[in-house]
């Protein structure tokens, strides 16, 4: 777990935006590039757009002992000579797509494929793949922040109402996500408030689970003057770019049958009105596939 931070001096009534777009799984036969370009487009051409990468956005699935291995579910771009390196090829392929904003990347979470591979291979593929960055948004830093698994990457505002100064913090926890398990509509929403459960933040976001999802509460609680706070917390799963059925593709996924619907391919955004001395937002589902 790591936690990392960004101050920004904002006026009240300014808008801030944080999309959360993971689970690319470049390197797989159903990885879908419009969609990801679309996806790099909105956050282009949002002048008040910051994002946070959500993890496993390479496949990390090679021939050297991975039981999940199918040469079949390789993406064609890829040709033999690529499987020396396959993940290092997929970062480089990865980080194409994603280059254009690279500068308004605030945070990396670690996905389990990512890890995985890392762990068994003795390559870190996290770090080689942060560290293509030359530049990003992360505050005293040329690379995004590295959250690791499960983390949180605070916002610190600064804002000025007239002649009078305030400074308030918008929490994100971040974790890569946990699996669903559940067949039912709602399922997924529950597994984003079990992942959470003892954390604490204003935005809780997850990957993982390939479905998009946004929950909101508001928890009452008390200042020191002994008044009532309301406070809203935000819960969502951040989407993905895999598709599920591909016609003439072998896919992993679809083995889950039963378990593991279609895909949510898209991302999250997370709209936030900033005030002079508190903040608002709303959670929303952007679908791109």
């Amino acid at each position: 777990m790591e936690i990392g931070s960004k101050t920004l001096k904002l006026q009240s009534g300014s808008k801030l935006n944080l999309y959360y777009l993971g689970d690319v799984h470049e390197g797989n036969c159903n990885m879908d590039e419009k969609a990801l370009r679309r996806a790099v487009k909105i956050i282009l051409d949002d002048p008040d757009a910051y994002w946070i990468g959500m993890g496993d956005m390479l496949e990390c699935i090679t021939h050297m002992g991975d039981k999940r291995f199918d040469p079949l579910s390789i993406h064609e771009k890829y040709n033999i000579r690529d499987l020396k390196d396959l993940p290092m090829r997929q970062a480089q392929v990865a980080f194409s797509y994603i280059k254009p904003i690279q500068h308004k990347c605030l945070a990396f979470v670690i996905g389990n494929h990512e890890e995985m591979f890392s762990k068994y291979n003795s390559t870190d593929i996290y770090d080689r793949f942060v560290n293509m960055f030359d530049t990003s948004a992360h505050e005293g830093g040329k690379h995004p922040f590295k959250i690791g698994y499960v983390g949180f990457y605070n916002l610190h505002i600064n804002t000025r109402s007239g002649n009078r100064p305030a400074t308030y913090t918008i929490g994100n926890a971040l974790n890569h996500g946990i699996t669903s398990g559940g067949k039912l509509a709602g399922s997924g929403i529950n597994k984003v408030h079990d992942c959470f459960n003892l954390m604490y933040s204003d935005i809780n976001i997850m990957g993982h689970i390939h479905q998009l999802n946004e929950d909101m509460e508001i928890v009452v609680t008390t200042n020191g003057r002994n008044e009532l706070v309301k406070k809203k917390r935000f819960y969502g799963s951040s989407g993905c770019f895999l598709k599920t059925y591909v016609i003439g593709n072998t896919n992993y996924f679809e083995h889950l049958a039963g378990k593991s619907g279609e895909s949510d391919v898209g991302m999250l955004k997370m709209n936030i009105q900033i005030g002079s001395d508190s903040w608002d937002g709303k959670l929303e589902k952007i679908f791109l596939g």
